[in-house]
C-alpha cells in the first residue's frame, strides 16, 4: 500500500511546537545547534547525537537555523549531518523546505538545496518525488534566467543529482529533462549524465552515447570506458539487439562504434 503524501505544512515557527515544549527543552536543541558549530569535534558529535533523539521538533529548528545560516559552509555540512542523524522524522520538513525554494536566485541556493537532496537520496522515500520534480523545474529556470556560466554550472550539478535519486527510485518523470542535458551525443556532458542515464536505463540514450563514446574515446580512456559500460547495461536492460530499429539511421562510422561497443551476440543474445 503506497505510503500517503505528506501534509503541507505552515511555516515552521507555526508548526515546530515550540509552544508546547518545555522551556527547558527547546534551550536544549538551542544549545545543542549552536555547538554544531564548534571548532571541537567531540563537541560537535554529541550535539548531533542529542539532537538525533528529539526527532521532528529538532529537525524543524535545524532547518530553521539552516535557512538563516546557509552561506555558512559548516552549518550547511553539520546541521546536514544532525538531519541524517534524526532520519525519518526529518523527512516532512526537507520536503516542507522545499518551499522555500519558489525561486532559485544565488549559487547558496543551490549548495542548500543540494544538501537536501542528498539527505533526501539517505531517508529514500517516495514521496520525496513530486518535490523534486518540481525543484527541476525552478532549476531550469533558474538556468535560462541568468548568464552567469558558475552559477548554470552549480544549477547543472544539482540537476544531475535530482536525476540520479529520481532514477534509483525508478521514476520516469524527470527524464525527458537528462535526455535534453544529453543531447545528441555530439558533444561532451557534464560529469554524472552518463551515470544517471544507466540508471534510468531508456534507449532513447543508446544513439547519443554512441556518438559521445566515439567523441570520449580521443579524450579519455576512462571515459570511453565508462560510456561503453552504461551502453551495455541500457541495452541489458531494455533488451535492444544490434539490429533494433533504434539504430537504423545511423552513419556508417555510428555503426563501426555500435559494433565496436556492443558485447558479442552469442546464442542470439547479448
Amino acid at each position: 500500500m503506497p505510503e500517503p503524501e505528506p501534509e503541507r505544512p505552515g511555516p515552521f515557527k507555526e508548526r515546530n511546537g515550540s509552544t508546547v515544549l518545555a522551556a527547558d527543552t527547546q534551550e536544549e536543541i538551542r544549545k545543542h545547534i549552536k555547538d554544531l558549530l564548534s571548532d571541537d569535534y567531540n563537541v560537535r558529535a554529541v550535539s548531533i547525537g542529542e539532537l538525533g533523539k528529539y526527532g521532528q521538533v529538532a529537525a524543524e529548528a535545524l532547518v530553521d537555523a539552516l535557512m538563516k545560516k546557509q552561506e555558512n559552509p559548516h552549518a550547511l555540512a553539520n546541521f546536514s549531518d544532525a538531519l541524517a542523524e534524526i532520519g525519518k522524522p526529518s523527512l516532512n520538513v526537507i520536503l516542507h523546505a522545499f518551499n522555500h525554494f519558489a525561486e532559485v536566485k544565488r549559487s547558496h541556493d543551490v549548495y542548500l538545496l543540494e544538501s537536501f537532496v542528498d539527505l533526501l537520496a539517505v531517508l529514500h522515500d517516495r514521496r520525496a518525488v513530486a518535490p523534486l520534480l518540481e525543484q527541476l523545474l525552478r532549476l531550469n529556470q533558474a538556468v535560462a534566467g541568468s548568464a552567469d556560466r558558475q552559477f548554470q554550472h552549480c544549477c547543472e550539478s544539482a540537476k544531475i543529482r535530482i536525476h540520479r535519486l529520481l532514477a534509483d527510485f525508478g521514476d520516469k518523470g524527470g527524464l525527458e529533462d537528462l535526455l535534453t542535458m544529453l543531447g545528441d551525443g555530439r558533444k561532451r556532458v557534464r560529469d554524472g549524465v552518463v551515470d544517471a542515464l544507466t540508471r534510468a536505463g531508456d534507449r532513447r540514450a543508446l544513439v547519443p552515447l554512441l556518438r559521445l563514446y566515439d567523441i570520449e574515446e580521443h579524450v579519455s580512456c576512462s571515459g570511453a570506458q565508462f560510456i561503453k559500460e552504461a551502453v551495455r547495461e541500457i541495452v541489458r536492460r531494455e533488451h535492444v539487439m544490434a539490429d533494433d530499429r533504434l539504430f537504423k539511421d545511423l552513419a556508417p562510422e555510428e555503426k563501426n562504434t555500435l559494433e565496436r561497443v556492443l558485447p558479442k551476440v552469442k546464442n542470439g543474445k547479448h
